[in-house]
């Protein structure tokens, strides 16, 4: 019920995605920003919350204006290949988000994983994001094998801090 950031990861996140800062501007200053919280302050939380976040999502698509779901996280078991199967619930909520044409995005994990990624990133049709550096080598920390859509600069991002200010992860 309080979508306020608690760890600071989804501030910086945020921040890359819309900030309208003249220095540190997001790769999408228009966008319109809408906070699901479904970790707690230590990153750590549940299947069901994700689902209640995913579901929100999709039953205020048309109020919100609601057309990508991004997640930066992910399980600590990692998959070799699609995981549909592993979490039924979790894949069809997915699955009906994909069917009202919302994109579904996650991160793949940071365990430096070549054969593995994290769930939902390795489920059918979400897109599996892997981190690169500035230097579009694939970072040292992320998860990646045949499933992996596309790889995004993760590496020494400035962006937005819950202190108000800007810092570096």
């Amino acid at each position: 019920n309080n979508p306020i950031d608690d760890n600071g990861h989804g501030t910086h996140v945020a921040g890359i995605v819309a900030s309208t800062n003249e220095t540190y501007r997001g790769i999408a200053p228009d966008a319109g920003l809408i906070a699901m919280k479904v970790l707690s302050a230590s990153g750590s939380g549940t299947s069901a919350n994700l689902i209640s976040g995913i579901d929100w999502c999709v039953n205020n698509a048309s109020l919100f204006n609601i057309s990508v779901i991004t997640m930066s996280l992910g399980t600590t078991e990692l998959f070799a290949s699609h995981c549909d199967n592993d979490d039924a619930s979790l894949t069809s909520s997915i699955a009906t988000a994909i069917s009202r044409n919302i994109s579904v995005i996650a991160a793949t994990g940071n365990d430096d994983s070549t054969t593995g990624i994290a769930s939902p990133a390795c489920i059918k049709n979400v897109t599996a994001v892997g981190a690169s550096t500035k230097a579009d080598a694939i970072a040292s920390f992320s998860n990646r094998n045949g499933l992996v859509d596309l790889f995004a600069p993760g590496v020494s991002i400035n962006s937005t801090s819950l202190a108000g200010s800007y810092t570096i992860l």
